[in-house]
């Protein structure tokens, strides 16, 4: 009806207008800027077509063309709701988060009550990592909105982000009873039990595959597909790798120096990058990949047509259940062969994704029950870490505790990581060496109400705060160099620490660890085992408490430790990209048979 009122009456907006909302719905957001375009040119004071298109061309990253589109509308005069609201949208584009929510409060000012607003003034907030202020704005909007899924959503990320695991996983629940098939909620429940001390590895994989089930009837799955069979033809295996993340974040940094070690002869490397936005470490990764591909504004169905098309042997998830993940499309199984790899430690419960990559240590034979995928092992490791690319030549500083007379352990860990079990742990450490102290590094910690709440935390575990140094986030190059004043980093669980983890050993400086019950809670055993420190790797509480007491018994031999741990991490398989290649390109060529 809307394609036959166009074909009448070629100038008519509203028909114009409702065909970018039905191409918008439907995911195809190309079409729906256009059509948009279309609406807007004919009737340029059609100011609910202009709201729409500002919103859309910024989530598609065309920031610049929105920003004109803004100014040029009428009902977008200074100090209106649509401006500030508008505008507030295009910063958080721009990753501006702090003009985002100045102009977000200006739009709440207007209208305290309205949904869409403090949607995003929530989210703004979130990326200011000013979790506790996102919290308050949420429940805020559950007061007049109590069933707002959004809202019960973003505050279950909210309560994750801040540590209050308990409350983050029951609002995910609640917004999953109002909206059964809000795919994010679902997802980052999932993520969310990853963070429960004991969580029952049976109950999460029963929850991954209910996702399955959600994502798999919404797809076409292809059952035949376009490359031959790598044994009816001499020639390099394609690989394709699915990632919101190739940038500065650690998938990008576990990634970069394994894809340059790669033999083209053996793989050929495409990119399909779901981030709108790109960075200098994207820069560089693109020089690593035969083909890099824009997906943020395919939707699930184009984006497996698009996949199957280039002929792609193995296509590798590295993002799970993470922010940016694009699951659903593996669900449309575009490739003969799927895999999931790196940037998610559980199962993904996908039935269409048919192999994780894993070590074993982090997952033994006996676990395989608890992954929907079948295991395929890599040896050594799972992971390969790229050594930093700074701005200038750090180097591994003298044992802080030498020059101080007394210990700082350290944590750089997210807050949602740091629970009580933890604490308390942590605590029993620090009774035992009662001069030492302790160095609490995180970006929420920027935030007065953040250093609120984490010292009630710490006091509740009889921890004394004028001990405890708080210290916000920083560029990673001041952050590298905040390990100078750290002697040792005493790990999370049962969610360690990874890229922190090998950041520290390059910096010299070593982790206590408990190895735990799953791929995630070992993952700090495998990294240290994999530099040869078994001795700083625990098996219960109380090991861990002696171990963190009696490494620092020595301070000679800590500081002997710090002033060789670079060059014994850089020649060990963490490190090793060239090494970890040939693993990798061997699993590939092995797992690429398997369908044909």
């Amino acid at each position: 009806m809307l394609l036959k009122a166009v074909d009448l009456n070629s100038t008519d907006f509203d028909a114009h207008y409702l065909l970018g909302n039905l191409a918008r719905s439907r995911g195809e957001l190309m079409k729906a800027l256009t059509d948009y375009r279309k609406a807007l040119n004919i009737n340029p004071l059609f100011d609910l077509c202009r709201r729409d298109l500002c919103v859309l061309l910024a989530q598609t990253g065309q920031t610049r063309e929105a920003r004109a589109v803004l100014e040029q509308g009428p009902a977008t005069t200074t100090n209106t709701v649509d401006y500030y609201y508008f505008s507030g949208t295009l910063h958080l584009a721009e990753d501006e988060p702090d003009d985002a929510v100045t102009e977000f409060r200006k739009a709440v000012q207007l209208q305290p009550q309205n949904a869409s607003i403090l949607i995003n003034l929530g989210i703004a907030q979130l990326r200011q990592r000013d979790v506790f202020s996102a919290i308050a704005t949420y429940r805020s909007l559950l007061e007049f909105e109590p069933n707002n899924v959004l809202a019960h959503a973003n505050i279950a990320a909210a309560f994750q982000l801040s540590g209050q695991i308990d409350l983050a996983i029951h609002s995910y629940r609640y917004a999953l009873e109002l909206d059964p098939d809000h795919l994010s909620a679902h997802q980052n429940l999932l993520y969310a039990l990853t963070y429960v001390p004991n969580f029952s590895p049976t109950e999460y994989l029963i929850q991954a595959e209910k996702y399955s089930e959600k994502i798999s009837h919404k797809a076409n799955a292809y059952s035949q597909w376009r490359c031959p069979a790598p044994t009816q033809i001499a020639r390099p295996l394609r690989i394709g790798f699915v990632s919101g993340d190739f940038r500065n974040h650690p998938v990008g940094m576990f990634l970069e120096s394994v894809l340059a070690s790669i033999n083209p002869d053996k793989l050929t490397l495409i990119a399909y990058s779901n981030s709108a936005t790109e960075d200098s470490a994207s820069a560089r990764l693109k020089k690593l990949f035969s083909e890099w591909n824009s997906i943020s504004i395919m939707n699930d169905e184009a984006l497996a047509k698009k996949i199957h098309s280039d002929r792609i042997d193995i296509l590798v998830d590295l993002s799970g259940h993470t922010e940016l993940n694009r699951l659903p499309v593996f669900s449309w199984r575009p490739a003969p062969v799927q895999v999931s790899w790196l940037g998610y430690w559980a199962s993904t419960g996908v039935k269409e994704i048919d192999y994780i990559l894993v070590d074993q240590l982090s997952v033994p034979e006996p676990d395989k029950i608890f992954f929907s995928e079948k295991l395929c092992y890599l040896p050594d490791t799972r992971l390969c870490f790229t050594p930093p690319v700074t701005a200038y030549t750090i180097n591994v500083g003298l044992l802080p505790a030498q020059r101080n007379g007394y210990i700082t352990f350290g944590s750089f860990q997210l807050l949602s990581k740091m629970n009580e079990c933890t604490f308390l742990v942590w605590s029993q450490i620090l009774k035992r060496i009662p001069t030492a102290r302790l160095r609490l590094q995180s970006w929420p910690l920027a935030f007065p109400n953040a250093i609120a709440e984490t010292s009630r935390k710490l006091i509740d575990a009889n921890i004394d705060v004028d001990r405890v140094e708080f210290c916000e986030g920083m560029s990673r190059d001041a952050y590298l160099m905040s390990y100078s004043d750290v002697d040792i980093v005493l790990d999370t669980f049962p969610f360690p620490g990874g890229t922190t983890t090998a950041e520290a050993l390059w910096m010299g400086v070593p982790t206590v660890t408990l190895a735990g019950n799953s791929l995630l809670a070992r993952q700090g055993e495998s990294m240290m085992r994999c530099v040869g420190l078994a001795d700083w790797v625990a098996t219960n509480e109380k090991e861990y408490v002696e171990i963190a007491v009696n490494q620092v018994s020595n301070l000679e031999k800590l500081a002997e430790l710090r002033s060789s741990l670079r060059c014994r991490a850089l020649a060990s398989p963490l490190f090793d990209a060239d090494k970890f290649a040939r693993n990798l390109e061997q699993a590939f060529v092995e797992i690429g048979q398997t369908k044909f």
